[in-house]
C-alpha cells in the first residue's frame, strides 16, 4: 500500500515554470534546459520503480516516496523510497542517468 504518493519535485516544477519564461535567446537558458533535462532523468528513474512496486501485495507492504526527514541536530535527508514489511525496512535511492 502506498502511504505517500510521489510528486513532481519542486525543482522541476519551477526550472520549467523559468524556462516557458525566460526568451529564446537568453544566455542561462541553455544551461537551464540541460538541469532540468537531469532532473527529469532522475524523477523518470523513479517513477520506472514505482511501476515495480505497484506489483508488491498491498497487505503486506507499505510504501513512502520522497521521504525527507532530520536527525536529533536537525540535519536533513531525502529518501527516494522506503519500502516497509513485517520483517525488514528497504530503503530504496535511484539513479537514472541519461
Amino acid at each position: 500500500m502506498i502511504i505517500k504518493e510521489r510528486k513532481k519535485p519542486l525543482k522541476i516544477q519551477k526550472l520549467e515554470a523559468l524556462l516557458r519564461r525566460l526568451p529564446s535567446n537568453h544566455p542561462k537558458r541553455q544551461k537551464i534546459s540541460e538541469e532540468l533535462a537531469k532532473s527529469l532523468a532522475g524523477y523518470y528513474g523513479e517513477q520506472s520503480l514505482d511501476h515495480y512496486l505497484s506489483d508488491l501485495s498491498e497487505s503486506e507492504y507499505f510504501i513512502l516516496h520522497d521521504l525527507r526527514l532530520s536527525d536529533k541536530n536537525e540535519r536533513f535527508f531525502q529518501l527516494d523510497s522506503l519500502l516497509i514489511s513485517s520483517r525488514f525496512f528497504l530503503i530504496l535511492e535511484v539513479k537514472n542517468i541519461s
